[in-house]
């Protein structure tokens, strides 16, 4: 089971390249895209860091911004490298700098030869009771001036009730909103995948196929890295082959932005779980959790 691990990072490069060097088989490769506003010292580290790894590609650096579509277009570019270099792989798994395997490098094999052929990706749509919120992440256009985060047309859109107060009635009278090109059903979800082949090339012709779906999902939009993927596979013929669930384990227990840093407190929830990966992980909260995973996966 031929396996690439498509990482995005940006901070903690002895993370990194402990989570390289635990996932190197000789059935693995790697392609990962450091942020280009990295500092220098950091990217300097993880670059020499993995000069030793032969299966190591870099994917050219652009400037990422989360909730923006910074966070999608390295994994487009990613794959678009990945098909075009003609490495051989059954699966791309998408990861993070901040994520770490829970399983062996055999247990991951094994499971994807299992369901060879299966695509694991979280999604959700209507009548599902979150569909209707998450659609505004979309539908309206999200900006961000300096320290204004406004959202255009939607009541309500400025920080202070004075302004509010004379946008309101001006916000119910425009009707207008915006549609995903295609006429698509908008399916929704994580952030991460464990896609077939089959998948990742479906992804990269459509996007390649379909400029106005990107050019959409490039400008205003809300965290599209969680309506992107799912959107496409979900109204694609591949339908079928999906599978909701991400498989990684993820604690999002406190209902904040960002999932909860995992440390020893969770360890026996981990080692329990039947996800392959969890995320995330900080060595410098908690270096002892991924060295009780290491004694466990080898």
């Amino acid at each position: 089971m031929k396996i690439i691990y498509l990482i995005t990072a940006y901070k903690l490069p002895d993370q990194l390249i402990r989570l390289v060097t635990q996932l190197n088989t000789d059935e693995v490769n790697f392609f990962i895209h450091v942020d280009k506003k990295t500092d220098s010292n950091i990217q300097r580290k993880i670059t020499e860091g993995l000069s030793s790894f032969q299966n190591v590609h870099f994917i050219e650096p652009i400037n990422c911004t989360w909730g923006e579509f910074g966070q999608v277009k390295p994994i487009l570019d990613g794959i678009r490298e990945i098909i075009d270099s003609k490495t051989e792989f059954d699966y791309v798994i998408q990861l993070t700098g901040q994520c770490y395997p829970i399983k062996s490098n055999r247990s991951i094999a094994d499971f994807l030869q299992t369901h060879a052929g299966k695509s694991f990706i979280n999604y959700f749509t209507f009548p599902h009771p979150l569909a209707g919120s998450w659609t505004e992440r979309y539908r309206y256009w999200h900006l961000n001036l300096g320290r204004w985060s406004l959202v255009f047309p939607k009541e309500n859109m400025f920080s202070t009730s004075i302004l509010n107060r004379f946008w309101n009635p001006l916000a119910r009278r425009m009707t207008w909103r915006r549609k995903i090109p295609g006429n698509l059903k908008p399916y929704f979800g994580g952030s991460h995948w464990c896609l077939s082949k089959e998948s990742i090339v479906y992804l990269d012709e459509y996007v390649q196929a379909h400029p106005e779906y990107v050019r959409f999902f490039s400008h205003y939009v809300q965290f599209p890295s969680e309506i992107f993927y799912q959107t496409i596979l979900l109204n694609s013929p591949l339908k079928d082959s999906l599978i909701d669930d991400d498989l990684f384990y993820i604690d999002f227990s406190s209902h904040k932005a960002h999932p909860a840093i995992l440390t020893m407190k969770d360890y026996d929830r981990l080692m329990s779980s039947s996800d392959l990966f969890a995320r995330k992980f900080d060595m410098t909260v908690d270096g002892e959790v991924l060295d009780r995973i290491d004694k466990v996966i080898g």
